[in-house]
């Protein structure tokens, strides 16, 4: 009888000890946090991801994904650069970037973030409403993060940008008459008035709206190979077998029925950081029609 106990007891400790040592054989990929438990921005994608990385374990192996640092976009990008496991961020793209980071070419987002309703400064938002052409509404400043790529579109298309130290502070910002507008993706604008609109000060504009092509995609640092080969696999296995559609109804439907943008004036701007971008990602690209002002 001891006997048996003893070989028991040994069955179990080389199991545990397999586990763990098939759990750390597993890939380390790292995803790039929020700084506060009120932003859920990063949700979607980190799904997103996940499901990449759950399509491809046949060929790669296991993984783990597990949350990095929190940090605004620059310092995610240092991050990703001296990281030992690959730190996936995601961001619109930018050709600055290539030089040190691949990107699968799928627009994580399928380009809903072109579109741009805003958050307006109680103030100023009768003469924004009022303002039914781009120089007129040029007049008025727009607060952004530090290091978004809108930055130099908006600035580029002839508009003023206030850049605010995190994405939390932009709110109480406006709030305070520091900027004019924050303007906001479609499918943001509802969770974003849920979660900041009792600062008060600030109103959600229904006269106009923004548009520029802005495909945003996860990116890889160059050092990583294996990882962004296997991000792109498992992307583009996920969108075939329809379970990356899934995923996107899921988490966008019933933010994109909430804000319609009917009745409003579209203001198309240019893009001109997608001059050379691989075109494979307009495969995947939501597009509708939109009118020049």
């Amino acid at each position: 009888m001891k006997s048996l106990v003893i070989a028991l007891a040994v069955l179990i400790c080389m199991h545990a000890l397999a586990a763990d040592l098939k759990e750390t054989q597993a890939q380390v990929f790292l995803y790039r946090t929020p700084s506060s438990d009120a932003d859920h921005r990063f949700s979607y994608e980190v799904e997103l991801l996940r499901l990449a990385l759950e399509k491809t374990i046949n060929e790669y192996g296991a993984y783990q994904l597990l949350p990095g640092k929190s940090s605004n976009l620059p310092r995610a990008m240092a991050i990703a650069r001296q990281s030992e496991h690959p730190y996936i961020f995601k961001t619109s793209y930018n050709p600055g970037l290539t030089g040190d980071f691949h990107y699968p070419k799928f627009p994580i987002d399928r380009g809903i973030f072109s579109y741009r309703l805003c958050f307006v400064n109680e103030h100023r938002a009768a003469d924004i409403a009022k303002a039914d052409t781009r120089t007129a509404l040029q007049k008025f400043n727009i607060g952004q993060g530090v290091g978004w790529l809108d930055n130099k579109i908006l600035t580029n298309a002839g508009f003023t940008v206030r850049e605010a130290p995190s994405y939390e502070s932009l709110f109480p910002m406006l709030s305070a008459g520091r900027f004019d507008m924050v303007c906001r993706a479609q499918n943001e604008i509802i969770n974003e008035w849920q979660n900041f609109g009792h600062l008060g000060g600030f109103e959600l504009d229904t006269s106009f709206a923004l548009y520029y092509p802005l495909p945003r995609f996860f990116w890889v640092h160059k050092s990583k190979p294996a990882a962004f080969a296997r991000i792109q696999e498992g992307l583009e296995r996920a969108y075939e077998d329809g379970s990356a559609l899934q995923l996107w109804h899921q988490y966008y439907d019933e933010a994109l029925a909430g804000v319609s943008l009917k009745g409003r004036r579209i203001f198309v701007l240019p893009n001109p950081y997608l001059k050379d971008i691989d075109t494979r990602y307009q495969a995947y690209f939501l597009t509708e029609n939109v009118s020049r002002d």
